[in-house]
């Protein structure tokens, strides 16, 4: 949990505003989430939340583990950045074979588009680490949303926050290009994208008036 997202969100909502979030990668709702731990403690006062898991096995996990917050809505989808909805193919590691066979806990947690730009491919993994759970990736089709039909519907959101091991600067640059989604803060992974496409995005982000926190790959974006 990122005490730059906690005091973003503090500084954001100190009037009293709800908070309305789209999160994208949901995976169980607990492994690694930003936001769990606030559901739990009541940190922050939630009005509503879309939670996008497309890989089944989590998405089950997640409604279970998000049961307990009924302002949470789940949705089994993956998003992506493509202007119709349809099907792509998406690779993780199943919770069975992680259990099953001793793999790295984070390994759940690898679901993506991509298998270049994260520990799918072994970057932030060590070569034993990766060789370990290189034979149990999976690749499976997955029903998709377009970002822009997800901020359109959902377009009085406040807060984004995404995190799809290093697919997220498509997503960012899709949600804001139909120029009137401005949610109160923004939260993004900066992982295996080109150091150019990640500056470009967050110059574009600080054009239409987003102030620009990092810690770690966490890029955190607050409107001014």
């Amino acid at each position: 949990m990122s005490a730059l997202l906690g005091d973003a969100l503090r500084r954001a909502f100190a009037n009293g505003e709800r908070i309305r979030f789209i999160q994208i990668g949901g995976n169980d709702g607990i492994l690694g989430d930003p936001l769990y731990q606030y559901h739990v403690d009541r940190t922050f006062d939630f009005e509503w939340g879309h939670i996008f898991e497309p890989i089944p096995e989590y998405f089950e996990l997640l409604v279970a583990n998000m049961r307990a917050f009924p302002y949470i809505t789940c949705h089994n989808l993956a998003v992506d950045d493509s202007p119709v909805p349809g099907h792509r193919e998406f690779s993780y590691l199943s919770r069975a074979d992680v259990e099953m066979h001793g793999l790295p806990e984070s390994s759940k947690a690898l679901g993506s588009f991509s298998r270049e730009r994260n520990a799918l491919s072994g970057i932030g993994y060590s070569e034993t680490k990766f060789n370990k759970i290189k034979p149990y990736i999976r690749t499976t089709a997955v029903e998709t949303v377009p970002v822009r039909d997800v901020v359109e519907r959902y377009h009085d959101a406040n807060f984004l926050l995404t995190d799809c091991e290093g697919y997220d600067i498509e997503i960012i640059r899709a949600a804001f290009s139909g120029g009137s989604f401005r949610p109160k803060v923004v939260q993004f992974e900066d992982l295996g994208q080109s150091k150019d496409v990640v500056q470009s995005t967050l110059g574009e982000l600080q054009s239409i008036g987003y102030r620009i926190s990092r810690f770690s790959r966490d890029v955190v974006c607050e409107l001014e």
